[in-house]
């Protein structure tokens, strides 16, 4: 017997580790569960992405299992290349933020008495908050594609940081709650089963 399962998962092109498991009942309905995390990531995000599950027929499945992982994989996959170049990203910056926090102490401190330093709050242009806002939504959409409700709540902005736009985030804050626990549902019943 010939299948090109195999050759499908490649055709994918995204390298990775492979957790599919299958429980099929005497009616011939399937239950098959597939997680996908890449081979180089040692992210704690890892843990944190629950498998894609799929129901249906022998017949459902032959023919439109791979069309529906494909792009959550790809997506995952791209998540994890975003992951790795934004933390060492985030390294590149502390070390240049505790550098220059350190050129500027000498320079303070040569310039003035310690006793005449005020600390004050940092101040942040609209500019620089709508460009955060606009990052943080987008990347709560990327999350929220990925079916990483939990992680999209936490990126969501606080309606206290953007009053002006209540509306929209108790909106998304909503429907990710309610796709969250979702999730959750359809994890413990796929569990029970």
């Amino acid at each position: 017997m010939k299948t090109n399962f195999f050759e499908h998962i490649a055709n994918l092109n995204a390298p990775g580790i492979w957790k599919i498991g299958i429980q099929n009942d005497a009616n011939g309905h399937f239950t098959v569960s597939a997680l996908f995390t890449p081979v180089q990531s040692n992210d704690p995000a890892v843990k944190t992405i629950a498998p894609l599950i799929f129901k249906g027929t022998v017949t459902e499945m032959d023919e439109g299992f791979f069309e529906a992982i494909e792009q959550p994989v790809r997506a995952t996959a791209g998540l994890y290349t975003n992951i790795e170049a934004y933390n060492k990203n985030l390294d590149s910056a502390k070390k240049k933020l505790s550098q220059g926090n350190k050129s500027q102490a000498v320079k303070k401190s040569e310039a003035t008495d310690e006793d005449d330093l005020e600390v004050g709050e940092p101040k942040v242009s609209p500019e620089d908050m709508k460009k955060a806002y606009t990052e943080a939504i987008r990347k709560a959409v990327e999350l929220n594609d990925a079916c990483k409700y939990e992680e999209a709540l936490n990126v969501l902005p606080s309606v206290e940081d953007y009053p002006d736009k209540a509306d929209e985030l108790n909106k998304r804050k909503a429907d990710l709650t309610r796709k969250r626990e979702q999730m959750a549902k359809a994890m413990e019943l796929f569990n029970n089963a």
